[in-house]
């Protein structure tokens, strides 16, 4: 069996082990998101309101969903999928997460917040081309697994005004053998001022600095668009991978 074969394989049986996993999780979820999916749309900042999160770019996929009980905090599950720019190492991690909103600046034209998250769950990883010693002085490649408890935490801050945009974010899931970290600088420019039910078209650039699967620094620029409860960003990296998110709001 190939390398890359042996990975498929290995990746398959693993995705059938997550399934109760996923299904105890997602009862979980039905429980808390079920009265919330009715409400009106709104901003994610009111109380009693969902985001749903969708994210992809060269080396992750990322799916969250969270409920906001009261305007300060909310609860719901992560699911984040990353791999390494050699494909020698692949992580799921799974958690129920928690984020709360610090503090928030309500300034005359412009606003200001800080988050934090802390989410636990689980973290399923692949990894091809583990030395395994035959015998002395020889040894081949294999295809290890691990599944393990995971942590994630994160903070984030962010200012803006009606055509002005920044924001930080600081991203890390551990587990006992793993750290993979991501810290993130966005800056946006509107060309228009806008309300909350027109069309907003901006214009970022980013930098990400990625540290433990991948260690590498890389910037890349998208376009957002966004109205009323609906948010969407296409875009580039500077690798020419293709970055997309959609955020939806009820």
């Amino acid at each position: 069996m190939s390398a890359s074969s042996s990975f498929r394989f290995t990746k398959g049986a693993l995705n059938q082990t997550l399934a109760a996993r996923v299904v105890l999780l997602g009862l979980g979820a039905l429980a808390v998101f079920g009265t919330a999916l009715n409400a009106d749309a709104k901003p994610i900042s009111f109380a009693d309101g969902t985001t749903f999160m969708h994210e992809r770019e060269g080396n992750m996929i990322q799916t969250e969903l969270f409920y906001a009980p009261k305007v300060w905090w909310s609860i719901g599950m992560a699911d984040t999928t990353m791999r390494s720019d050699d494909k020698l190492r692949e992580t799921r991690y799974q958690h129920l997460q928690a984020n709360w909103l610090l503090k928030r600046w309500n300034l005359p034209g412009a606003q200001g917040n800080l988050f934090a998250s802390f989410g636990y769950g689980f973290a399923d990883t692949v990894k091809q081309g583990v030395p395994m010693v035959i015998h002395p002085g020889h040894t081949v490649g294999q295809t290890a697994t691990y599944s393990e408890s995971a942590r994630r935490y994160t903070f984030m801050g962010d200012y803006e005004t009606r055509q002005f945009y920044s924001s930080f974010k600081m991203d890390t899931h551990q587990t006992s053998r793993f750290l993979d970290r991501t810290d993130t600088v966005q800056l946006g420019l509107s060309p228009y001022a806008h309300d909350y039910d027109e069309l907003a078209v901006w214009f970022a650039g980013q930098v990400k600095r990625y540290r433990g699967m991948n260690d590498k620094t890389e910037a890349g620029g998208f376009v957002r668009l966004f109205k009323n409860n609906i948010w969407v960003e296409i875009g580039m990296t500077e690798g020419r991978k293709s970055q997309i998110m959609l955020m939806m709001n009820y």
